[in-house]
């Protein structure tokens, strides 16, 4: 358990020393939209599309044809929205922590019936607003948000007591109260309720429905990815090898898989990548002299081996070939270990062992090419085995080309 917790907290030191200058010099993720004034004009520009909870409290906006920036408060102008039917905020007065504030609330829903949104942290508040002004609240909590059995008592009771105020502001449709399921919160499962309460109640076929929220507008790109690389080893240790302070060097190739989730909403340019790479087994050796010897002893050590990291890709620019740089941690399964020793071309020595593992950090830069909808890349990296001697210490520089679809 100790050499998790380190291990974790060895992985988010190096990715966050590894993206803090990057992500401190390009803090924004343009998107074309405009911004609602308190006097209802629309002015078209440039907005910060981030997360959902930054986006709560406050708007970064580029008007057209400006070069600076001005941030807006909730409050400050009626609302701000993306383009192509995209994420719509507007100023709501909300009691989200116990006080209420003013928040830019996602307008998901707009009919006989509102639906908003407010994230704060882990967790999302949801506001259903009747076409009289009547509101309820649901509040969808976040898995990390938990901390203890009495806190999440607390919880449930919160959940079971929001369900039933809600149901009585659906009262008018038989379909939206049926919908509503404590089992299934998402965002995509509460338009739907407030869809069939307007249809139910909405009964004079005028254009009763403004806006809908756009499913697509959370959704992240995720891509999966197949990779070939080469690595040369020169510090490697065989954990239970008999010249107990030598070390092995020799080269070995590895093919993988993995996936890649775009956080452009967080980083600029930035993306999570968890993968899975096998290495054959290859062979490493080291010379030795002898005392008394006439010529060095060879040691040979075999392996294999299973690869598994997960770390973050940083990429800069824009263009169709752009740099980037990339970081984490990896954890390593050998297998089918085996060491062998020569002496005068004759084997004195044979030894198997079972399976060993050891863990660290990884660092590399690289170029990412776009091909359509797709994109290649070819990076350099260096591995560095975090555990002691005597688990292995493992060094090595490799290259590696991917493809993404």
């Amino acid at each position: 358990m100790k050499k998790i917790n380190l291990f974790g907290r060895l992985v988010i030191c190096i990715v966050l020393f590894t993206f803090f200058v990057p992500v401190t010099m390009a803090q924004t993720n343009p998107k074309p939209g405009y911004i609602i004034t308190n006097d209802g004009d629309t002015i078209r520009g440039i907005l910060d599309f981030r997360t959902n909870e930054k986006l709560s409290k406050q708007c970064e906006f580029w008007a057209n044809g400006g070069s600076e920036s001005k941030t807006y408060k909730p409050g400050d102008i009626e609302g701000f929205r993306f383009d192509n039917n995209g994420k719509y905020f507007v100023t709501r007065r909300l009691n989200v922590s116990g006080t209420p504030q003013l928040y830019f609330a996602e307008f998901m829903v707009q009919g006989k019936m509102n639906l908003y949104c407010v994230a704060d942290d882990y967790d999302e508040y949801f506001f259903f607003e009747r076409e009289d002004g009547e509101m309820a609240q649901l509040t969808n909590r976040g898995f990390l948000t938990s901390s203890s059995i009495d806190d999440e008592k607390g919880r449930l009771q919160e959940k079971k007591e929001q369900y039933g105020k809600v149901k009585i502001l659906l009262k008018d449709s038989w379909k939206a109260c049926e919908d509503m399921s404590e089992k299934d919160m998402s965002r995509k499962k509460l338009v739907k309720v407030v869809r069939d309460y307007h249809n139910d109640v909405c009964t004079d076929g005028s254009s009763c429905m403004v806006y809908e929220y756009k499913e697509e507008s959370d959704k992240v790109k995720t891509h999966f990815k197949v990779f070939a690389g080469y690595a040369y080893y020169s510090h490697e240790r065989t954990v239970f090898q008999s010249l107990l302070d030598e070390n092995y060097h020799g080269s070995a190739f590895e093919i993988g898989l993995g996936f890649e989730t775009d956080v452009e909403r967080m980083i600029k340019g930035g993306s999570f990548e968890i993968g899975i790479a096998y290495s054959p087994k290859a062979t490493f050796e080291h010379h030795t002299m002898v005392s008394g010897g006439h010529e060095p002893s060879l040691t040979k050590f075999k392996k294999g081996r299973v690869t598994f990291s997960l770390g973050m890709v940083k990429r800069f620019g824009k263009g169709k070939i752009v740099p980037l740089v990339r970081g984490g941690g990896f954890y390593v399964l050998h297998f089918g270990n085996k060491e062998e020793r020569y002496y005068l071309s004759k084997k004195v020595m044979e030894q198997d062992w079972g399976n060993t593992s050891h863990f660290g950090v990884y660092l590399g830069a690289g170029a990412q090419m776009a091909v359509g909808k797709h994109f290649a890349r070819l990076h350099a990296d260096w591995y560095k085995s975090l555990e002691s001697s005597s688990k292995g210490n493992m060094m090595k520089w490799g290259v590696t080309a991917e493809f993404a679809f």
